[in-house]
């Protein structure tokens, strides 16, 4: 009797421990692993069609499966397998595109599923395989050493440290004696005049791309890790440098110049200045004024350049973008191309600089839409997200990037037709478009105005409404700069730390008129969705005229709003934005706001 009361007793306590130690979320593994089932499967579709492998669309597509899995469950048996495969894919996907930025990736993965998941069994195999390409792909001996150093302090008895020694050609055990032979020289680190002197690894710069359009040209250096720069403008001949602090060049970027010749830009140089700087050398032809300013998650730096008002208006955007570094389809399918590498880097301290130099008497003239005797022509339409990246998503299943490309097509149908304006789409299918590629569509593309659709989200099920943004660094309130934080795939923390990066920027674009007919602009489009959602609601909140910061409204040098039509995640305002009939009211009430902004501009010159 007493053996069997122990036994139970036993039994009971390993219950009650089991069931305590069972984690809070029952679910999660069991939502990892089918998560991670859907991105195999995804794998799987990719590796069976040959067709779809030429299209890098589908690479970044099932990478970024993969990642939201690790990102999602962290802690979960997946996150590691997740990383992994994705550094695999990156690896095949070099195999086609032959983009360093591809191989780059793909060692930043592999080394970081080593990081991140050091006990994960293929973790050593994950370091082995960074050895290997660097050998074979970079040809960089050193790198590999110092890579092997890695692996034989961590996994001195693995059998991937035995085969990465071999095809290293070393001889011996591993062990701290061998990694001592070849010691690896510590990085000297170049502060800059008046700068904090950098820490942590070197950024790396990957690509120079740009985008030519009339008196416009926007170049963005993409890099690796935060980079501090400083730029400066130097005459005969005459042009601008950025020196990008404790940075260096992509081994495989091997970048001499980068033919531009549209007028502002003749020519773009980049080289290893000095052991920590990169030097970037813009050749100028016309130079009216500058900016520059960094953006996150990825990494890059990005420059404006406008030119003198002649310039550059003969060459066509599409020939210049087909010329720059940043064509990132391996077969070129006719869409906006999207681009690599999304992974994030850690940094976050970036100083900026800029010039504009000081306004002519006919500088201060107002905008085009506001000169009598001009109208506007051109008016950019913006659907929010597309592609790999959903925007806010209802719990039916209904995705933002949906609404707001049906809603930019009937809008834009309406522009043509009654306004008898030009548009432009930043997109008009399915496609991933980064944020800073979006208005350098619309200032290339020559628009005047620019309005970008999106649809809102928030936790609180019963929250709706309509509210419509103007750009700002400071949000007009917490739901403001949360719903500019989800826009912006970004944290508000890291909205509060870009905040002060751009101060600079804004004081100068504060001087300009462009935000005062950004407020009329929107004030003019948030009445028409009222009145136009009203009678098919029976009640809309108004939300009104609201003020954040958004990438996608960025130098836009034109006015421009972002248009929040609905709430997502309220049932009933899904339920609504589900229907054709209220998404065309939706459009309707747009072109309204659109033309009533236009015709009070100049009524007279626009013939409605």
């Amino acid at each position: 009797m007493t053996r069997g009361r122990s036994c139970l007793a036993a039994f009971m306590a390993s219950a009650i421990s089991l069931f305590f130690a069972a984690p809070a979320h029952p679910s999660y593994n069991t939502e990892a692993g089918h998560k991670y089932a859907v991105a195999s499967q995804r794998l799987a579709d990719l590796k069976r069609s040959p067709q779809k492998k030429k299209y890098r669309s589908y690479w970044l597509d099932c990478i970024r499966t993969f990642e939201l899995v690790e990102k999602t469950y962290p802690k979960s048996p997946d996150a590691g397998e997740a990383c992994l495969d994705r550094a695999e894919l990156y690896r095949e996907l070099y195999k086609f595109s032959k983009y360093s930025r591809d191989l780059n990736s793909a060692l930043r993965t592999y080394a970081g599923c080593q990081a991140n998941y050091p006990r994960h069994q293929k973790a050593p195999e994950a370091l082995f395989q960074v050895i290997d390409l660097s050998l074979a792909q970079k040809k960089d001996r050193a790198a590999a050493l110092k890579t092997y150093e890695r692996l034989a302090r961590a996994y001195a008895d693995s059998p991937w440290t035995a085969k990465a020694r071999a095809r290293l050609g070393l001889s011996g055990k591993a062990g701290k004696k061998e990694t001592e032979l070849r010691p690896m020289p510590t990085a000297r680190i170049v502060s800059a005049p008046k700068a904090a002197k950098p820490s942590g690894p070197a950024g790396v710069v990957t690509s120079i791309r740009h985008r030519s359009g009339g008196a416009y040209t926007r170049i963005v250096i993409d890099q690796t890790g935060s980079v501090k720069f400083q730029a400066s403008e130097l005459k005969n001949p005459d042009r601008l440098v950025f020196d990008l602090i404790h940075a260096r060049m992509d081994a495989a970027l091997n970048l001499n110049t980068l033919p531009v010749n549209d007028g502002i830009l003749k020519q773009v140089r980049a080289s290893q200045h000095d052991p920590d700087t990169v030097r970037v050398v813009l050749d100028l032809a016309s130079l009216k004024n500058y900016i520059a300013f960094p953006l996150h998650d990825p990494e890059r730096l990005v420059i404006d350049v406008t030119g003198e008002s002649n310039a550059g208006e003969a060459v066509d955007a599409s020939r210049a973008d087909a010329a720059g570094a940043g064509t990132d389809s391996l077969s070129s399918p006719p869409v906006k191309p999207e681009q690599p590498d999304p992974a994030a880097s850690a940094a976050r301290s970036t100083d900026m600089a800029q010039r504009s130099p000081a306004r002519s008497g006919d500088e201060t003239k107002l905008s085009l839409s506001r000169q009598l005797g001009l109208k506007v022509k051109t008016i950019a339409i913006d659907a929010g997200h597309g592609g790999h990246d959903p925007g806010a998503m209802s719990k039916n299943g209904l995705k933002e990037k949906t609404i707001t490309l049906d809603i930019a097509k009937r809008l834009a149908v309406l522009v043509k037709e009654r306004l008898g304006c030009d548009v432009v789409m930043t997109r008009d299918k399915d496609v991933f478009i980064p944020l800073e590629d979006r208005p350098a569509i619309a200032k290339t593309k020559g628009a005047d105005l620019f309005v970008s659709i999106h649809v809102n989200a928030n936790r609180k099920r019963k929250a709706r409404g309509i509210e419509t943004y103007i750009q700002s660094l400071r949000a007009s309130d917490r739901d403001a700069m949360v719903t500019a934080a989800r826009e912006n795939a970004m944290s508000t923390k890291n909205m509060s730390e870009l905040k002060s990066e751009l101060d600079r920027i804004f004081a100068d674009l504060a001087k300009d008129d462009k935000l005062e007919e950004s407020l009329q602009l929107a004030h003019t489009v948030q009445a028409s969705l009222v009145d136009t959602v009203k009678p098919v609601q029976g009640h809309v909140v108004n939300l009104g005229v609201k003020r954040a910061f958004f990438y996608v409204l960025i130098n836009t040098e034109m006015p421009s709003i972002l248009a929040e039509v609905g709430f997502i995640s309220n049932a009933e305002e899904e339920k609504l934005l589900r229907t054709e009939s209220y998404r065309q009211s939706i459009a309707e009430a747009l072109y309204q706001g659109v033309r009533n902004y236009v015709s009070d501009r100049a009524p007279q010159m626009m013939g409605i």
